[in-house]
């Protein structure tokens, strides 16, 4: 239970359910196999009921609820169906194919019906190192779209490392999108090979003068820097002082890393310990609840 005065915002929980009659399930390409992950989702399914109950235990106010690729894939029907039901706790970030030809309709028709605050995207390098599905014709006939209703686009590229690739053409669709925030998952992943110094590189400070472009440090990031050796306190405080404050945002990855909910709140509070009460505040609950809860009710 964290200290009465510090309340929290979850800008990253994942929510799925074992009731794969009614919300059936797409296992393939996941990291673990197929076996071992519908295992933990008939035993530890992240439902509404569970993490909004985690929620209370942990003095969290609300969250986002980012459609969980590894099981649902583009079915996003039991994100949806969980925003609907509490609008005054959750909205939906979405995962659609921004390339793909039906995408902008269906967006349209979900931002416009639905508790929807968000589209995220996700991919991997082409053959050449580029990442096309980010803003090729068809691509940005969605961003338009997401742009029209005021959604936030969150960015997840693969693979887990800093990408001048990646990052320059997302600093392109910020400047082309200026009034649409884009949220860098994970944070665009930190250069942890590089020790505390390097863990925000070249590229990521590339960004500093692109003020759409907002950052979001999860329990991956907590969890590779253990693994690495960086204080992770060190660097929310020096993401804080290269980018503002309001720039930055927590979000536990609940339902897809496997620590406790209460171990997350905790490393994240613990993280936030070098900042000011302002700044901590802005960090841990107000950036997540202005980005994502814009939609709510």
């Amino acid at each position: 239970m964290p200290p009465s005065s510090i309340q929290l915002f979850d800008a990253h929980a994942h929510f799925f359910t074992n009731d794969i009659e009614r919300y059936p399930v797409d296992v393939t390409g996941a990291r673990e196999t197929p076996e071992a992950l519908m295992e933990r989702l008939n035993r530890d399914p992240s439902t509404a009921a569970r993490v909004l109950s985690l929620w209370d235990e942990c003095g969290v106010t609300g969250g986002a609820a980012v459609q969980y690729n590894t099981v649902y894939k583009t079915d996003n029907s039991y994100t949806l169906d969980v925003a609907d039901a509490h609008p005054d706790r959750v909205a939906a970030v979405l995962i659609l194919r921004a390339n793909e030809a039906g995408a902008p309709a269906l967006l349209d028709t979900l931002a416009g019906s639905r508790n929807v605050s968000g589209l995220r995207l996700f991919g991997y390098p082409d053959a050449d190192g580029n990442y096309p599905w980010l803003d090729s014709p068809a691509a940005l006939a969605t961003w338009d779209v997401a742009a029209a209703h005021g959604l936030a686009m969150v960015v997840m590229y693969a693979p887990g490392k800093p990408s001048h690739a990646a990052l320059r053409r997302i600093i392109a669709l910020a400047r082309r999108y200026p009034q649409t925030v884009i949220a860098l998952d994970h944070c665009g992943w930190p250069g942890v090979e590089q020790g505390d110094a390097g863990t925000i590189g070249a590229e990521h400070l590339e960004l500093v003068d692109v003020p759409n472009i907002h950052f979001k440090f999860t329990q991956i990031n907590f969890n590779r820097f253990a693994e690495t050796g960086i204080d992770a306190a060190a660097f929310v405080k020096r993401l804080v002082d290269t980018y503002g404050a309001a720039r930055v945002m927590w979000g536990s990855d609940y339902g897809n890393t496997q620590n406790s909910y209460a171990e997350m709140v905790e490393q994240a509070i613990a993280a936030t310990a070098l900042l000011d009460d302002a700044d901590r505040a802005a960090v841990l609950h107000d950036n997540g609840a202005r980005l994502f809860g814009g939609k709510r009710g």
